[in-house]
């Protein structure tokens, strides 16, 4: 009897915990299928560089996409930004002169899928401070709390690069140039290199140039590409340049080569030049070589003593 009561109780906790995962399993299955309105907005252009003089107006346009199935309300907030080791930091609590300069419209309402261009104009003051000026133009989906603060779910933004005309401090250097590893004597041609470069004056620079690789008759051998990409140093900030490569695979080298550093920035602009030497031996290839001359070598060797053993062989077969 106890037996058959406890029997009917299992099953009936069984059904329960059944049904309780089961519809468990259904809610969560609904909660993962079900569409779901994600807010997500599309600025252009990316980056904006602008060389003026004091007292000028810049007019140009934004465009903003709504990428999201709801309609969207976008709200323009403005940051400061530098950058630390090639990565762009942002600085709400810093205030930038050029955001006071910048004027958008309040707001922008986009219905689902929509595109807007969005004019825009950027006032210099007379007496604005030569040199860079940089801010960022986030447009978020909901209004700033405060300066330099916005509160939102979704946020892209535009760098805003400024450089106002004057006494201009175009000041540079470059803190290393060096095949990477730093060694004098490679087993082929080098295809990575280190270029360090330093922006120490007060406006943004974009450095560029190439490394030539001469052999010592001063031939050219191979050039790469120095900052292909448009990188921008702010004031006061140091990186390493990207480097282009140039080959797959190194072509054959040996002997004495010559890599030269040709780098150009600013308005003159200013260069520099830079060199370094190094050695190339194919050890691999000549330890290939010399593998291939000892099995020639022996082989004649082995052969022509065949050779002369299958002469004497005949010699006394004939009676000679």
């Amino acid at each position: 009897m106890f037996g058959k009561l406890r029997l009917v109780a299992s099953v009936h906790i069984m059904r329960r915990l059944f049904f309780i995962l089961s519809f468990s399993f259904l809610t969560a299955a609904f909660i993962i299928i079900a569409p779901v309105s994600v807010l997500a907005v599309t600025v252009g252009p990316a980056k904006m560089e602008y060389r003026v003089d004091p007292g000028a107006v810049v007019e140009n346009t934004i465009i903003l996409i709504n990428d999201s199935g709801a309609k969207q309300t976008l709200w323009p907030a403005f940051e400061k930004f530098t950058e630390v080791n090639g990565e762009k930091k942002f600085r709400p609590a810093e205030p930038t002169e050029l955001a006071n300069w910048i004027k958008l419209p309040e707001s922008v309402t986009l219905e689902p899928a929509e595109q807007k261009r969005i004019p825009f104009t950027i006032e210099i003051p007379q007496k604005a401070p030569p040199g860079g000026h940089f801010a960022v133009i986030w447009w978020g989906t909901a209004p700033p709390q405060g300066p330099g603060q916005v509160s939102i779910v979704t946020r892209a933004g535009i760098l805003v690069y400024l450089q106002v005309s004057g006494q201009v401090n175009e000041s540079a250097e470059v803190l290393r140039f060096s095949a990477e590893g730093k060694r004098f004597f490679w087993g082929k041609m080098p295809e990575s290199f280190v270029v360090s470069f330093r922006n120490s004056g007060n406006t943004y620079q974009k450095p560029q140039g190439e490394i030539l690789i001469k052999n010592i008759f001063k031939g050219k051998i191979v050039d790469f590409g120095v900052n292909d990409v448009n990188v921008i140093f702010l004031p006061d900030t140091e990186a390493n340049l990207r480097i282009a490569k140039k080959f797959n695979k190194p072509p054959f080298a040996f002997g004495l080569y010559k890599a030269e550093l040709v780098l150009r920035w600013g308005e003159k602009p200013e260069s520099i030049k830079k060199s370094i030497w190094f050695f190339v031996f194919p050890w691999k290839q000549a330890l290939g070589g010399i593998i291939a001359l000892a099995i020639l070598f022996f082989g004649l060797k082995k052969g022509i003593r065949k050779y002369n053993q299958w002469i004497i062989k005949k010699a006394r077969e004939s009676g000679i």
